[in-house]
């Protein structure tokens, strides 16, 4: 069967949306389509041949019910309420598996959110996008998925002119925090209290007769998940303004985001984060900082009291999410629980004094464990944590939870880098090469492929741009 569109946010909000079209921008070229993500949205329906003009606005989508929609949020701290989809347009709902899906497309043209910008997406950030949320998605990272990327032939300014592109994803739902405080800032109490609920009933629906309180919990909860998974993977998200916090807890509105090469955690990517605020390490209470700024702008909705109880279970949750990952990642389930923070802190500790590799030197420990002896980065100057660690496994790792959980191959931003200039040229054979080895990440092939490489000296990249 095609896909069926409910288009039930834009029949329920019309007050925080706009209706509107997909603007083209010249002729449409598929480049990539997720086939596996296709047939779970229609299934045994093959993808139309002009899904290329669908996605670029050449042709009315059929069922789609296209809407901008209006929200505000705290940037870098400070409140804007003139935010809203500048660029971006949610197509409709799709009923999967008895839960509703969003079909968004992002660079679909300006709205009215768009304070006198260009409304277009580049070829560069979308194939970001695209390569991070599916990469996530191997990983069991909450994320946004990439359904479709196109080329158009737009021709796009920003820090040089670069080729244009429109990338359609999903997502559990595309409601931000932004979107309530933009209601509270308004006096939209009706309409704070109909997408709030119309929201968890989407995304949990079996809290939708829970209270509000109870309801904000699992947010806080999804939240805490989320980015205990970013900690555990060496993740920098690079923009957590409140506008990108997702109110489903999936990963959101990937920019400048980088996974750590060596392990640094100190290093600050986005080039416009002058303080700091979203480093990897601020990560966690930037967190706990945007689930406040949404618990002030659901108050008038439920009592001070019940939201502040929700907002103390972050931290331990948080706390339970990480240990549990990174006790996987370390193969320590059978270690006692007040002795795994102490070999994770001497773990990272050891990675940060040595520059290591995040990502490869949790692959040394597997070969370390596997043959019994110390090495890679424990051969060279981990004597006294191996010696540790080795005692409190009894010497039983759990070596294949180890190799389910550690990849060979994460998004690098030098390797990145490479798939965006081929593609920028048409090439996208580096693209799909990457894609197909960042979804099986813990294969053999994964291991012995090109993109398992670490970069060079010269290939570190130092900071990067919001522009997109």
């Amino acid at each position: 069967m095609p896909i069926v569109f409910d288009n039930r946010f834009a029949r329920k909000f019309p007050e925080i949306t706009t209706r509107q079209s997909i603007k083209p921008d010249g002729k449409a070229q598929l480049v990539w389509l997720n086939k596996p993500l296709w047939s779970e949205l229609s299934p045994d329906e093959e993808p139309p041949t002009n899904l290329s003009e669908w996605i670029g606005g050449l042709e009315p989508w059929p069922g789609t019910e296209p809407v901008a929609q209006k929200y505000a949020g705290h940037q870098f701290g400070h409140f804007n309420p003139y935010l809203g989809d500048g660029r971006g347009l949610l197509l409709g709902q799709v009923l999967v598996d008895g839960k509703l899906q969003d079909i968004h497309i992002k660079g679909a043209g300006p709205t009215p959110y768009s304070r006198g910008a260009d409304g277009r997406a580049v070829l560069r950030s979308s194939i970001r996008e695209l390569l991070a949320s599916e990469a996530f998605n191997a990983l069991n990272i909450p994320t946004t998925r990439a359904l479709a990327l196109i080329k158009t032939e737009g021709k796009i300014q920003r820090e040089r002119v670069e080729p244009g592109a429109m990338l359609a994803r999903t997502a559990a739902t595309h409601v931000r925090f932004g979107h309530f405080e933009h209601c509270f800032h308004r006096g939209l109490q009706d309409t704070m209290k109909s997408l709030w609920q119309d929201t968890i009933e989407v995304t949990w629906p079996h809290l939708a007769d829970a209270s509000i309180s109870e309801q904000f919990a699992q947010v806080v909860k999804s939240t805490a998940e989320m980015i205990a998974s970013w900690q555990a993977y060496g993740f920098i998200h690079g923009v957590m303004n409140t506008d990108n916090m997702s109110l489903a807890g999936e990963t959101f509105d990937f920019g400048p985001y980088a996974f750590l090469d060596d392990y640094e955690p100190e290093r600050i990517f986005n080039h416009t984060d002058a303080g700091g605020r979203y480093g990897f390490l601020q990560q966690p209470g930037i967190g706990l900082w945007n689930l406040k700024r949404l618990a002030q702008a659901i108050s008038p909705l439920v009592s001070a009291d019940d939201l502040e109880a929700a907002q103390e279970s972050y931290e331990p949750e948080l706390r339970k999410a990480y240990l549990n990952l990174m006790t996987k990642r370390l193969g320590m389930l059978s270690v006692p629980a007040d002795k795994r923070m102490s070999l994770i802190g001497g773990w990272l500790s050891l990675l940060e004094v040595n520059k290591a590799d995040y990502q490869l030197s949790f692959r040394d420990l597997i070969d370390s464990v596997t043959a019994q002896e110390p090495k890679g980065i424990l051969a060279q100057n981990g004597d006294s944590w191996w010696r540790e660690y080795t005692e409190a496994v009894e010497n039983k790792p759990d070596i294949e939870v180890m190799q389910h959980v550690n990849p060979w191959v994460i998004v690098r931003t030098h390797h990145a880098h490479r798939v965006i200039t081929a593609a920028e040229k048409e090439d996208y054979s580096l693209l799909n090469d990457y894609l197909n080895v960042l979804l099986n990440p813990f294969s053999e092939r994964a291991r012995k492929s090109q993109w398992a490489k670490p970069p060079t000296a010269e290939e570190q990249v130092s900071q990067l741009s919001c522009s997109s």
